[in-house]
């Protein structure tokens, strides 16, 4: 394929794909465009489409023609892997492409964001969801910015929850089934850990419907209902992370707020400010981290008197890493410096289970990852390392995200630079991608992918680079 002198109409993915083979850091990139390094990280955090005015994509367009014919091929290379992976995406559901930018859907119209803050509107929302109806199941939802995304959050945070009233139809709900969903949801938890959204959304889907099913048509006294709107909200925010692991990231904001809807209504606000931090991980991740900020302060004002240092350090870190995207380097080392403090007072057996995953050796490489969003590969470098030893293979999705942050970090220019390390780790990460089923995790290794391709000749890293291509190229 020849290399491109243009492209139709720039999109985030493209914007970075052409900074990464021009091996340009974001600030050498915005200075060689002429704009700010916050506006190329919202280009590249959004995506897709950045900008309608004319001016910004002449300079993009004439950034790439003068690059050189190296460059040229390395950005045709890399948009040719991203599309193919857009076809895929677009056969799988052809909607979960669209533009984050796009205005939300009509909440008059969507079943869960209509839904009233009451016990019935909780049940109905999630029947509803779970494909109570058919056409549901073939449904699309645009994915949801601004106000569509934090004002669910805010409602949890003022509505008082009302007394939950017993189901009185139906056959009766024992204590001994809820307990057996408790093990159900751990069981699901670790399959998602091990294998990846991608190979659990659809069991964890029909776990959260069978749940609602029977909060809709079981009989059961006060303490049961409320143990099952637990297991509703704690399958609810499992469903939507596996949504998000496998592309499909409007249906996981509507799981999310379902469960925040299920938790509000069991008055459980550790649970429900524990489904915001997921909800703000993933606008992170999705290009809207101003939203990602203000989804964690409303979660830490909605548990005053009722937080856990545990929560407390996942609240810090999900703020961190919104920062971080953000460039807010001071704001961010505060919030990771608040999560090191709550660390220090963590008490073993005295946390929910769903907080199973935050640990030491998590806070290492969540702020590894902070620094090296900020530019500083150097002293990511060590807590990288030293955290990712830490992740066995009950965590495999996570180990190869974070295998990838690691090799990114060796790659790039510094005193901790070694592409020979930076090559093994990313060779790991691949193996770890033909079982681990992750959108998330393909984006990262193809990223690392790209910001390798300049140091082909260096052996180690041509291996990498050919085992990498037939895993992005599936």
């Amino acid at each position: 394929m020849a290399p491109v002198s243009t492209v139709d109409h720039w999109t985030g993915r493209e914007a970075k794909l052409l900074r990464q083979a021009l091996r340009l850091s974001i600030r050498d990139f915005a200075a060689r465009l002429g704009v700010g390094a916050r506006t190329v990280n919202k280009w590249e955090a959004r995506q897709a489409g950045i900008t309608q005015r004319p001016y910004m994509q002449q300079i993009l367009d004439t950034a790439l023609a003068q690059a050189s014919e190296e460059a040229k091929a390395r950005f045709t290379e890399g948009v040719a892997l991203t599309r193919r992976d857009q076809l895929v995406l677009a056969e799988r559901q052809p909607s979960e492409a669209d533009a984050p930018g796009e205005p939300a859907e009509d909440a008059e119209g969507d079943p869960v964001l209509a839904a009233p803050w009451n016990q019935r509107g909780t049940v109905e929302a999630s029947v509803t969801l779970s494909g109570g109806g058919s056409s549901v199941k073939r449904r699309h939802f645009n994915l949801l910015t601004g106000a569509g995304l934090t004002v669910p959050a805010h409602r949890w945070l003022i509505r008082e929850p009302e007394p939950l009233v017993s189901g009185l139809s139906g056959a009766r709900i024992s204590g001994t089934l809820v307990d057996q969903m408790s093990s159900m949801i751990t069981t699901l938890r670790a399959m998602d850990d091990t294998a990846g959204g991608g190979r659990v959304l659809a069991l964890a889907q029909h776990a959260f419907g069978w749940v609602a099913e029977l909060l809709d048509q079981a009989s059961y006294d006060d303490h049961t209902g409320r143990r099952l709107h637990i297991a509703l909200a704690e399958l609810g925010q499992l469903t939507g992370v596996a949504a998000a692991d496998a592309g499909r990231v409007g249906l996981a904001q509507r799981y999310h707020i379902a469960a925040l809807h299920a938790a509000h209504t069991a008055d459980d606000r550790p649970l429900g400010a524990h489904i915001l931090a997921c909800m703000a991980d993933q606008a992170a991740c999705h290009g809207r981290p101003a939203e990602a900020v203000t989804l964690i302060e409303t979660a830490v004002a909605g548990i005053r008197g009722r937080e856990s240092p545990r929560l407390l350090v996942e609240l810090s870190i999900r703020k961190a890493a919104a920062l971080a995207t953000l460039q807010e380097g001071s704001a961010c080392m505060a919030a990771l410096a608040q999560a090191d403090r709550q660390i220090e007072q963590f008490e073993p057996d005295s946390d929910p289970r769903w907080l199973y995953w935050v640990t030491p050796a998590v806070t290492m490489v969540e702020a590894g990852w902070c620094l090296l969003r900020l530019g500083q590969p150097d002293r990511a470098t060590p807590l990288l390392d030293r955290g990712t030893a830490l992740f066995d293979e009950s965590f495999a999705r996570d180990r190869q995200i974070y295998l990838i942050h690691f090799a990114t970090a060796l790659a790039q220019p510094g005193p901790q630079r070694d592409l020979e390390a930076a090559a093994d780790r990313g060779l790991v990460a691949v193996r770890l991608a033909e079982s681990v089923t992750s959108t998330y995790g393909i984006d990262r290794l193809r990223d690392l992918f790209m910001r390798m391709q300049p140091h082909a000749s260096v052996p180690a890293v041509g291996n990498f680079l050919e085992q990498a291509r037939g895993v992005l190229a599936t």
